[in-house]
């Protein structure tokens, strides 16, 4: 005859290390001094870049992409979900279409600075509930927050609505739900860090690497505390569980509308053009990596052998744990170089991460200092406050860069940047697309009544503030845009707009005697530096115009 074990719940939970059920110790909550740290960042950040923008007419062509889509979401005809596309994460242009729902405040420009200063606005009040409770003092974390804030690489991502903040908020937000999680025991904060991380997947897939560590420190460090298997397995399980679910969606969509499951990552803006990826030795790769910690984190030098020692030395292993991911967020742009998922090698901009995930582990360090905590800090913001204008002067001679020495230059002279050169030969500036889409708005009133390729002319529809006025690749598919490129006088087209050089737009390609102005039957009808408006006359015949140069349907 079988015996029964009983097995008493005491010795059922011994296995247990965290709380379960019940809200641990913490510090009080604050909803209004975080609401007060957004407010006052979300305002400053979208006032001065509203300056930048507006004024200074420092603004990337990227997010004027992003805005066009999210245009397209509320305002095309009909209106178009899938204008969101493929080329970004999904919710780099998702998270920011409800800026787009008034035409105006689009075409005004007045949500570009928004888009970003949200998400940085976010990220600051993690950092703040991060030193909460790591006990930092109010006047210190304040000043840590306006030192960061001040940041020229900061203010540049923070306020021209690039879409870096989106994705670092997000994990930022995680690592501060691990952060309590480690402090409180509360397993509440593991579940939310994994929520965070689904979101931040798909607004930035750098996030991923970060993602994988976490999983692999929560399961350590449950571990190494006496946690039995059925601990680790299932809080790292209830951890990844929304991020593999999210990835795996997407992945199924990639298949079935692009037949390819992993074209999320391969035909992604970051990695679509990756094929004229200059070639850098290991030499180069290491001085290019020792450059942007330098100029544009030179915190991190400080930091990251200081985690490293705090979690060898002293047996901490989040300070050992924070120490892998600033040396993760160090090596992933020479590593995205080595593995070819860049167009972009080694730009200044890869040093936020850098930045953020640095302060964050300072804030770790001053908890980890107990009575010496408000030296730490301190000591932070000094180091922050000097890096200020060595940050500055580094960003107008960085050879790897976007807009960081138009940015310096509009910061330091209060001259606007229009027909200012970037460092890679780049016009600044946007008077062209305002032009074009002044002549545009004041002239067409018919829907679908201009054809044209938006990868290349969306600055204008957005600027338009009439995505419906266009007949574009994203309305009706590549196959259908093709056939109507070859033959718009079938399809009712009144206008084409193309870009005025070669640089990739299909229907420049197609009619280029129309873009030189020289086509006896496609009239320029306007002109601007940068693009030409041709009109289609009654019973065009495209004389010479060949499938190959549009590419098969």
């Amino acid at each position: 005859m079988s015996t029964v074990n009983v097995v008493h719940t005491k010795d059922r939970l011994s296995g247990i290390v965290q709380s379960v059920g019940r809200r641990p110790n913490d510090v009080s909550r604050r909803w209004w001094e975080s609401a007060l740290v957004f407010a006052f960042f979300t305002a400053a950040y979208t006032w001065f870049g509203y300056w930048v923008v507006v004024d200074m007419h420092v603004v990337g062509f990227e997010t004027l992409d992003r805005l066009n889509r999210a245009l397209m979401v509320w305002h095309n005809d009909p209106a178009k979900l899938s204008a969101i596309g493929f080329d970004y994460p999904p919710l780099a242009t998702l998270l920011i279409a409800p800026l787009a729902i008034f035409r105006g405040l689009v075409t005004s420009l007045a949500v570009v600075p928004l888009a970003s200063a949200v998400f940085a606005a976010f990220t600051m009040v993690a950092l703040n509930t991060m030193m909460r409770r790591a006990l930092v003092a109010g006047p210190l974390r304040y000043a840590v927050l306006l030192a960061l804030g001040a940041n020229p690489m900061v203010l540049l991502y923070a306020t021209t609505g690039t879409r870096h903040f989106v994705w670092m908020a997000l994990v930022v937000a995680a690592l501060g739900a691990l952060f309590a999680w480690y402090i409180t025991a509360d397993v509440r904060f593991v579940m939310l860090a994994g929520i965070a991380f689904s979101i931040a997947a798909l607004a930035g897939y750098t996030s991923l690497v970060f993602f994988l560590l976490s999983a692999v420190m929560i399961g350590a460090i449950l571990a190494r505390l006496g946690a039995d298997g059925t601990e680790v397995e299932g809080t790292v399980v209830g951890f990844a569980s929304p991020t593999v679910y999210v990835i795996a969606l997407w992945t199924v969509f990639n298949l079935i509308l692009l037949l390819n499951p992993f074209a999320w990552i391969t035909r992604s803006s970051d990695a679509a053009a990756s094929g004229g990826l200059e070639t850098f030795s290991a030499v180069e790769l290491l001085r290019a990596t020792g450059e942007l910690v330098l100029y544009g984190a030179p915190i991190a030098i400080i930091v990251l052998p200081a985690l490293i020692f705090a979690g060898f030395a002293r047996g901490n292993p989040f300070a050992l744990w924070l120490g892998m991911m600033l040396g993760a967020s160090i090596l992933l742009p020479s590593a995205a170089v080595v593995l070819r998922l860049t167009d972009s090698p080694m730009l200044m901009r890869n040093s936020l991460p850098i930045l953020l995930i640095s302060v964050i582990g300072a804030i770790w360090l001053a908890r980890s200092a107990e009575e010496g905590s408000t030296l730490v800090a301190a000591l932070v913001v000094v180091a922050l406050v000097i890096s200020i204008p060595w940050t500055l002067q580094a960003m107008k001679t960085y050879r790897y860069q976007n807009l960081e020495a138009p940015f310096a230059a509009a910061i330091t002279t209060g001259e606007s940047q229009e027909g200012a050169q970037t460092l890679n030969r780049e016009k600044v500036g946007i008077v062209s697309e305002q032009a074009m889409a002044k002549y545009i708005a004041n002239n067409v009133s018919r829907d679908n009544s201009i054809l044209t390729d938006n990868a290349q002319t969306y600055a204008v529809m957005m600027l338009t503030g009439h995505p419906e006025y266009f007949f574009d690749r994203i309305d009706h598919s590549d196959g259908p845009w093709k056939v109507a490129a070859r033959d718009p006088g079938k399809y009712d087209i009144d206008y084409l707009l193309m870009s005025a050089s070669d640089n990739g737009d299909l229907l420049t390609k197609l009619y280029p005697d129309a873009a030189a102005g020289s086509d006896a039957q496609l009239q320029v009808v306007y002109r601007t530096p940068r693009y030409v408006l041709a009109s289609v006359p009654a019973g065009f015949e495209p004389g010479g115009v060949t499938t190959g140069q549009l590419g098969a349907s």
